[in-house]
């Protein structure tokens, strides 16, 4: 009888606890670079595979209208987590925009000089004379001035065409030699048109960049530091099981976005892919614990400070003074990623 007793009361205790509700899920908000494609493929990749809610986390996923609008949304609090370069979070820090990247998910920028093969473009100074579409007042525009400035090329003898964000079309339509573009759209786009493609990325010629990041709140942070984490935690899941199992989250992107260009996008992917490469993940893998921290720059006169704190900690500890010039994190308050000149500019990278 003490025996049933003792086993009776042990299954209402369980039963009891069984019966407890789940704790409800963290509603959270991303906010996209672009509209929604295979260059981000890792995130729905998180989402159908439950990564994010393994982490507890119900996140909303929104489509982007360019990275500078994803920093800001970000930086005034109207969404809690945002996918966009790295170089507009530095400059909308260096506007006192308190945004910090979580996580650096493509390793060098995608931006670069696009054109079809049958234009016989093979180095900079074959754009002489050539039609080169550009996206004015854009981040593409400055960098692209950058690099014309480091390698010195004469723009006077280029004939530039505004573009608006129409690069691949008037590429296919004939109206352009040649576009400044990420080379994952406006140049593999025309690919999926029947137009061999070539194109000379930025990082090859003197500018090499982080790009696209995990961007959050420094209040989120503050706040949230455990939904921060987990977030990070789960958002990098899933850039890593897009780059291990491609076909997969192809076909997990197409399922969360039906109405996408399947034969553009599936070229599209691969080239995406690449850019998770670099020394750091080749040796560590994408978001290693010993490299997976967040970048914090501040301006101190002409050199800069920068902080990292592992995404699991709720501070970031002062690491190093980035005295040294490196042109993969530099920025400037005028905008004009590279320019060394600008006193008081950021030279920052994420610190190992």
């Amino acid at each position: 009888m003490k025996l049933r007793t003792l086993l009776a009361g042990a299954l209402a205790f369980a039963a009891a606890g069984f019966l407890q509700p789940a704790k409800a899920q963290d509603k959270v908000s991303l906010r996209l670079d672009w509209v929604f494609g295979t260059e981000h493929s890792g995130v729905w990749a998180a989402q159908e595979k439950g990564f994010f809610k393994d982490e507890n986390l119900d996140v909303r996923i929104l489509p982007g209208e360019g990275s500078s609008v994803t920093v800001k949304l970000v930086g005034t609090g109207d969404v809690d987590f945002g996918y966009a370069t790295a170089d507009q979070a530095l400059l909308a820090y260096s506007r006192a925009l308190p945004v910090v990247t979580t996580a650096v998910i493509l390793q060098s920028s995608p931006t670069g000089i696009v054109f079809p093969k049958s234009t016989g473009i093979k180095k900079l100074t074959d754009l002489y004379g050539k039609r080169l579409g550009l996206q004015l007042k854009s981040a593409v525009e400055r960098q692209w001035r950058v690099v014309a400035k480091m390698q010195n090329i004469d723009t006077a003898k280029i004939n530039e065409v505004p573009a608006d964000l129409a690069v691949a079309q008037l590429i296919i339509a004939g109206r352009i030699d040649a576009g400044v573009a990420f080379f994952f759209n406006d140049g593999i786009r025309p690919i999926a048109e029947g137009i061999d493609m070539d194109w000379i990325l930025f990082r090859d010629v003197g500018l090499p960049m982080y790009s696209s990041s995990l961007i959050v709140n420094a209040a989120t942070i503050e706040k949230k530091p455990d939904v921060v984490a987990r977030f990070t935690r789960a958002f990098v899941r899933g850039w890593a099981f897009a780059k291990a199992n491609p076909d997969e989250a192809f076909a997990l992107t197409i399922k969360a976005q039906p109405t996408l260009d399947n034969k553009y996008n599936k070229i599209k992917l691969p080239a995406v892919l690449t850019l998770l490469d670099s020394a750091d993940t080749q040796k560590n893998s994408l978001g290693h614990s010993d490299r997976a921290g967040w970048i914090r720059c501040r301006r101190r006169s002409s050199t800069s400070i920068c902080s990292r704190s592992r995404s699991t900690s709720t501070r970031s500890t002062p690491t190093s003074s980035c005295r040294s010039r490196d042109r993969r994190w530099h920025t400037s308050l005028k905008g004009e990623v590279g320019d060394r000149s600008v006193p008081g500019g950021f030279d920052c990278r994420r610190m190992t």
